[in-house]
């Protein structure tokens, strides 16, 4: 993770802690395997974070005070960046919205300080994800066009969790999502399958692009995908 993060001198209290994706490593024994194995590995150590999606960049950040060879290879970043996927909080303020997700996970096509178009995987159903991520995987953005949304850097809630390539896999099928819809003032959960329904119906009109990573150097840099 982050090296400016980390306080190299501090003596490591939590030596043994472990983010989701670092106990989902050790559970598949450092080999990969197939998709079924992650719906079912994952499912059964997660499902605290469905209650508390937040708990996954908490983690991160205590992950953050360890050694850095005993470190997942996620980041936490401040702004984010074309070309990544991501975790984080964030709270819509349009009252016109008929839904959104409080913990998006959003792969981002487009991005500046103010703000970032991206592709939430969420609003997908878990099965599909994985073809949007191999395609990713293999430089090609295929995405429904109807889960492309502009999220607002000011109301992201605190950091974003900038997800190594090799954590991709993972995301996709934790139970992270949530789903809220706003009436009279009020926010009332709506259900994940509601979304995957809605977005069925739409989903071949698709997004398509080369994959392009910017770095976190100049707003220039642009990187080799991963």
């Amino acid at each position: 993770m982050a090296k400016g993060f980390a306080d190299k001198n501090k003596k490591n209290s939590g030596k043994n802690y472990k983010t989701i994706f670092e106990r989902v490593q050790d559970l598949s024994g450092g080999e990969e395997k197939p998709w079924s194995w992650y719906r079912q590995h994952v499912k059964a150590i997660a499902l605290d974070y469905k209650k508390h999606p937040e708990k996954t960049i908490k983690e991160e950040k205590k992950d953050r005070v360890q050694d850095e060879d005993i470190q997942d290879k996620n980041e936490i970043r401040r702004y984010a960046r074309q070309g990544r996927l991501f975790l984080f909080e964030y709270k819509a303020i349009s009252k016109y919205l008929p839904y959104y997700d409080q913990f998006p996970l959003a792969y981002v096509l487009k991005a500046n300080k103010d703000h970032f178009i991206a592709a939430n995987l969420h609003y997908v159903h878990p099965n599909k994800r994985l073809r949007i991520i191999a395609d990713l995987l293999d430089d090609k953005i295929n995405v429904p066009s109807c889960i492309i949304h502009k999220y607002i850097t000011e109301h992201v809630n605190g950091f974003l969790l900038d997800l190594a390539s090799a954590e991709w896999e993972t995301s996709i099928a934790l139970p992270v999502e949530s789903f809220v819809k706003n009436k009279n003032g009020q926010l009332f959960s709506y259900k994940s399958d509601e979304v995957w329904k809605k977005t069925n119906e739409k989903f071949y009109n698709k997004f398509k692009a080369r994959r392009i990573v910017k770095g976190y150097g100049k707003p220039s840099d642009i990187e080799d995908v991963e």
